[in-house]
C-alpha cells in the first residue's frame, strides 16, 4: 500500500511541477507601457476592464456581474504610492494584491474596511446613504508583506517573482444604469516621491515601470487532455459523475486530481490539504465548483436556499446587513481556457417562502424547458455551447462563490474545511443538483407557487 501511495503522490508532485511558472524566466523587468497582447487600458497605469465578454480578457473565471482592472508596476525605494478613489455606487468593490507567477492572493481591503474621506461617507456599509455626494477615500499601497497590525487604509503588495507588484480593483454589482465601475471614476495613482515632488499620469507610469502584461495561468492543453483520459475514467464525461455534487476549491493541483482516480484524488488531499487561491482569485470570495455533463442529462437542476444579501442593485438608498455580502452561480469552461460563459448574482435569482428556496435550470439554449423562467420561479442559466472549450461540447463546469460571510453565518463556502463536508456544513445552503430531461422538467408545469 505505501508503494501505491508513493506512486500516486509522485504523480501529483509531477502535475504540480508541470503548473509551476519559473519566477526566474519573467524576472527581467520589461519597458514602460509594454502590452505585448493588446489589452484594453484605462490609462497608463490600469490594465482593463477585464470582463468575460471581451475575448481578450475572458480569463480566470470573470463573473459576468463583476468588472476588474489590474496594475503592475514598481515602486521606487522611498516612495510612496496613494490611490484616490470613490466608492461606487455597487454592492462591492476592493483592491486585491497579489503573486503574479500564479495569481495567489496575498492580500486585500475590501471597501467596508477603507475609512473615508474627512467629510465622506463609506457607502458601502449596511444603513449608509448609497447615495452620498462625499465618498472619497485614500488607499496607500506598500510594497513589503503585511505586518502583524497592518495600518488602516493600506495594502501591502510585496513584489512578486517576477519583480513587479500587481493589484486589482475589482467592482461588483453596479446599480442599474450605472457603469462598469458604478458610475464613478475608477481609483487615480499618485506617487509621492522622497523629495516631496507628486508625480501624475505619464511621470508617474515612467517611475513606477508600470506595465500591461498579463500571462493566461491556463492548464496546458497536453496536460488537460491528459488528465480527461486518465485510465479508469470516462474521457466522454471526466471528471463529471452521474450524481451531480459540488467541491469548495482548495488549490489548482486538487481540482486537477478530481480527473483522477478516487484513491489519487483522496492522496492528493492528504498531500497537500491546504487552502492555496490562484487564478486572481478574490481574497475576499471563497469558491465552489462542480462538473457536470450533459450525457447524464440535458438539464441540470440545482436547489437549495439563497443566503440573505444586501438589496443594492436597483439603487436602493440603503442596505441592511446579510449573511453575504454577494452570491453568485457561473456557467464557466475548463481549466485549458477559464474562459466564464454567463452567470446569475444572488438578486437575479427568484426565491420561495422564508427559507429563501431557488430552482435554478442549467442547461443549453435549444434544451431550456419553456417553464425554466422567472414567472415559474424558475432561474436559467445558459450552459456553454462550447463545453469545456477544447472540443468537448457536452462537459460544463459550475462555479459559485460566496462574498464576505457575516461572522454569525457560519453556513458559508469560507467554513468548509475539506473536498468532503461541504453538504454537511452548508446544509440548505448547499447548492444540490439532479439530471432531468427536458419534456421532465416540463412535466412540473407552472405552479403559483413555484416549482
Amino acid at each position: 500500500m505505501k508503494a501505491v501511495k508513493k506512486t500516486l503522490l509522485a504523480g501529483i508532485a509531477a502535475t504540480m511541477g508541470l503548473l509551476a511558472i519559473s519566477p526566474a524566466a519573467s524576472a527581467e523587468l520589461v519597458p514602460d507601457g509594454y502590452n505585448p497582447d493588446g489589452l484594453p487600458t484605462a490609462g497608463c497605469f490600469w490594465t482593463g476592464p477585464f470582463t468575460a465578454d471581451n475575448e481578450k480578457t475572458n480569463t480566470a473565471y470573470p463573473g459576468t456581474e463583476i468588472t476588474y482592472w489590474g496594475a503592475k508596476f514598481r515602486t521606487p525605494e522611498g516612495a510612496v504610492l496613494r490611490l484616490r478613489g470613490q466608492y461606487p455606487h455597487a454592492r462591492y468593490s476592493s483592491l486585491n494584491a497579489y503573486e503574479s507567477s500564479g495569481g495567489t492572493p496575498t492580500g486585500s481591503i475590501p471597501d467596508r474596511q477603507i475609512r473615508p474621506d474627512k467629510g465622506s461617507v463609506n457607502t458601502s456599509l449596511p444603513g449608509k446613504d448609497r447615495k452620498a455626494k462625499k465618498r472619497s477615500w485614500t488607499v496607500g499601497i506598500v510594497g513589503t508583506a503585511a505586518p502583524e497590525k497592518p495600518a488602516r487604509n493600506t495594502l501591502y503588495a510585496a513584489p512578486s517573482s517576477e519583480s513587479y507588484q500587481d493589484i486589482l480593483y475589482r467592482v461588483y454589482v453596479p446599480d442599474k444604469g450605472r457603469s462598469r465601475s458604478g458610475g464613478v471614476p475608477i481609483p487615480t495613482p499618485e506617487l509621492l516621491l522622497p523629495g516631496g515632488n507628486i508625480l501624475k499620469g505619464k511621470a508617474l507610469c515612467a517611475a513606477l515601470n508600470s506595465n500591461h502584461y498579463y500571462k493566461a495561468n491556463n492548464v496546458p492543453l497536453g496536460l488537460y487532455n491528459s488528465l480527461v483520459n486518465w485510465p479508469g475514467k470516462d474521457p466522454l464525461t471526466n471528471p463529471a459523475e452521474p450524481k451531480f455534487s459540488f467541491v469548495k476549491f482548495f488549490s489548482l493541483p486538487l481540482s486537477l486530481a478530481r480527473y483522477r482516480t478516487a484513491a489519487e484524488f483522496d492522496a492528493a488531499w492528504e498531500a497537500n490539504p491546504n487552502e492555496v487561491g490562484t487564478l486572481y482569485a478574490n481574497n475576499d470570495a471563497r469558491y465552489m465548483t462542480g462538473s457536470f455533463s450533459t450525457r447524464f442529462g440535458k438539464v441540470l437542476v440545482l436547489k437549495g436556499s439563497m443566503p440573505t444579501t444586501p438589496k443594492t442593485w436597483n439603487g436602493n438608498r440603503r442596505a441592511k446587513a446579510a449573511q453575504l455580502v454577494e452570491w453568485d452561480m457561473c456557467t464557466v469552461e475548463s481549466p485549458a481556457t477559464t474562459r466564464t460563459h454567463r452567470c446569475l448574482f444572488d438578486e437575479q435569482v427568484p426565491l420561495k417562502g422564508k427559507q429563501r428556496r431557488y430552482t435554478i435550470v442549467v442547461s443549453k439554449a435549444e434544451d431550456r424547458p419553456w417553464n425554466a423562467k422567472r414567472k415559474c420561479g424558475v432561474a436559467w442559466l445558459p450552459a456553454d455551447p462550447d463545453g469545456d472549450g477544447v472540443g468537448r461540447t457536452d462537459s460544463g463546469l459550475l462555479l459559485t462563490r460566496n462574498v464576505i460571510p457575516a461572522a454569525s453565518f457560519k453556513q458559508a463556502i469560507q467554513n468548509v474545511t475539506s473536498p468532503y463536508n461541504a453538504a454537511e456544513v452548508m446544509g440548505r445552503y448547499y447548492p444540490r443538483g439532479t439530471y432531468s430531461s427536458k419534456s421532465g422538467f416540463q412535466k412540473l408545469g407552472c405552479p403559483k407557487a413555484g416549482i
